[in-house]
């Protein structure tokens, strides 16, 4: 999001004051029964293994690319230069779009929970929490390919310019609300080809994972919309807008849902349909 943004979140406070429950996103929590290990191994798995660096793992051409990128956006980060590509790629990214002026929108999430707290709403979380003794996450970020982190770390490279200019545009098309520039957006930049985490992970056992925490999404949902008068959710707008997203399943439930450029639909008799309806927003 821009990170000059002035927020007003008037219809926030409304809306909070007078929901019973709260819903955050979904979500997944890996952790070890070892709390001091886990953070050894995640601050060694961040790293070029035998304190290498990345002149000594990269293509000469991707290193050149990499080293001319980071002198423009991160002059600073030498230490950049010991994090394995998909590491590197990704805190390379972040100060770049610090410097485009713009910001992670976690922000607005935690303005939204302490808000949630001041109003002593309930909140239900779709949270799904992994523990291991040993980790298999970290197993498989340890032996990922060369290949795939180098081309993950290349695709991010590649046209950074034109990305941040795109995030740019749909960051303020976010923050004003204009629904047809973001319904327009083809999909995910290059840069989430190094998200380590989707990397690490066997694609079918991450798909699984998703489809269980959006499953536990949609429960709530479903006891939320019939046991409460209102419930406040949020969600990513790129899960909104996802044409198979949450909001197309809620409506296979038989609920409405009223995106904010509609206009409100006449209400269904009583006796027919569904009793809850979402509003998304």
């Amino acid at each position: 999001m821009p990170s000059d943004l002035l927020w007003h979140p008037d219809s926030v406070e409304h809306a909070l004051a007078r929901s019973s429950e709260y819903l955050p996103p979904p979500s997944l929590g890996i952790s070890l029964t070892n709390p001091v290990r886990a953070w050894r191994l995640i601050k060694r798995i961040r790293r070029i293994p035998d304190q290498g660096t990345l002149a000594g793992v990269l293509p000469e051409d991707l290193y050149q690319l990499f080293s001319e990128t980071r002198l423009r956006y991160a002059p600073k980060r030498d230490n950049l230069e010991e994090l394995r590509p998909s590491v590197a790629a990704e805190e390379l990214f972040d100060s770049a779009a610090q410097s485009a002026g713009l910001e992670s929108g976690r922000t607005i999430g935690r303005a939204i929970e302490k808000r949630a707290k001041k109003h002593r709403v309930k909140k239900v979380s779709a949270h799904l929490s992994e523990r291991y003794k040993e980790s298999p996450l970290f197993d498989s970020m340890q032996e990922m390919s060369p290949a795939v982190e180098q081309t993950c770390l290349q695709a991010s490279l590649q046209g950074l310019d034109a990305q941040l200019e795109e995030y740019k545009r749909l960051a303020t098309a976010w923050a004003v609300g204009d629904l047809a520039t973001l319904r327009a957006h083809p999909g995910d930049s290059p840069t989430w080809a190094c998200d380590s985490f989707a990397l690490a992970f066997d694609p079918e056992v991450l798909s699984q994972i998703e489809s269980r925490s959006w499953a536990l999404w949609l429960e709530n949902v479903d006891r939320a919309l019939t046991d409460n008068d209102s419930t406040f959710a949020i969600l990513p707008l790129g899960d909104l807008l996802r044409p198979n997203g949450p909001l197309s399943q809620l409506r296979e439930r038989g609920y409405e849902v009223v995106e904010p450029d509609e206009t409100q639909p006449a209400r269904a008799p009583l006796g027919t349909g569904r009793s809850g309806s979402s509003n998304a927003g």
